[in-house]
């Protein structure tokens, strides 16, 4: 990323009991494309314009869980913020499936029809900095003081998943918890929007690119710590998933997934 712009998780955003994952925020300081890679996550967006004074012009936007990536051209001086819901979360949030936004994006209009109290979030603010904790409170509303806490079946389904980075199979998760194949697939389809092997194939990719550019890891050492046939066969996923291959990382923003 450029130094001229900026992407950050806040270190005290993420609040597990509300379903928090992260709350980011994303400045442009000149005009780019940010390439958006599949996590089996939906945000709510605040998109706004950076300049001194009041904010006035706030744009809401939700996205869904989505299987491939894509390219948001952004202009200079425009601000995303955004808040990243646990799987299992979205539901209680914003009223309706995961599983409806697969693949989509709501902006504004459709966003707010969907779920009309995100109209608040929308009102002017003082400053850009009260953006993160307008969406904290948001959240927290709609999950409420007495919120349930995740099922325990769906927490332990979702935790096997990610313990393993997507490489064991359902059939394999649903014997350890003592489950049918076809209610791992229901719990993973409700928490996420995403069938099972879809969303361990998302782990398994972010693993691999975690390992590449974090770790250093040589492609071929890589691919076997990721659980991958092979080398190709993990190429073959970077380019399906983020349109890159492993020696082109460098630019780009890898999310925080918690288990």
């Amino acid at each position: 990323m450029s130094p001229a712009s900026s992407y950050a998780e806040l270190p005290d955003g993420a609040d597990p009991r509300f379903g928090i994952e992260a709350v980011w925020l994303s400045l442009a300081g000149h005009a780019r494309t940010y390439r958006v890679l599949p996590d089996g996550r939906c945000d709510i967006i605040l998109r706004f314009c950076a300049s001194p004074g009041p904010i006035k012009n706030i744009s809401v936007v939700v996205t869904g869980p989505t299987t491939a990536h894509y390219d948001v051209p952004i202009q200079p001086g425009i601000g995303f913020t955004g808040i990243r819901l646990r799987p299992g979360f979205f539901q209680t949030v914003l009223g309706f499936k995961p599983v409806a936004l697969r693949e989509k994006t709501l902006v504004d209009d459709a966003a707010i029809s969907a779920c009309p109290l995100l109209a608040t979030l929308c009102i002017e603010a003082d400053r850009p900095e009260a953006l993160p904790d307008r969406l904290i409170d948001f959240v927290r509303s709609r999950i409420g003081q007495d919120h349930a806490p995740l099922p325990g079946q769906t927490r332990r389904i979702l935790s096997a998943f990610h313990a393993s980075s997507g490489r064991l199979p359902v059939q394999d998760i649903a014997q350890l918890h003592g489950l049918s194949a076809r209610t791992v697939q229901r719990i993973v389809l409700d928490a996420t929007g995403l069938p099972p092997k879809s969303y361990a194939r998302i782990l398994q990719f972010h693993r691999a690119m975690r390992l590449l550019r974090d770790h250093r890891l040589r492609p071929s050492e890589a691919a076997l710590e990721a659980g991958y046939a092979d080398q190709a066969h993990m190429t073959h996923a970077l380019r399906r998933f983020g349109g890159l291959s492993p020696a082109r990382l460098a630019d780009v923003t890898l999310v925080t997934l918690r288990e």
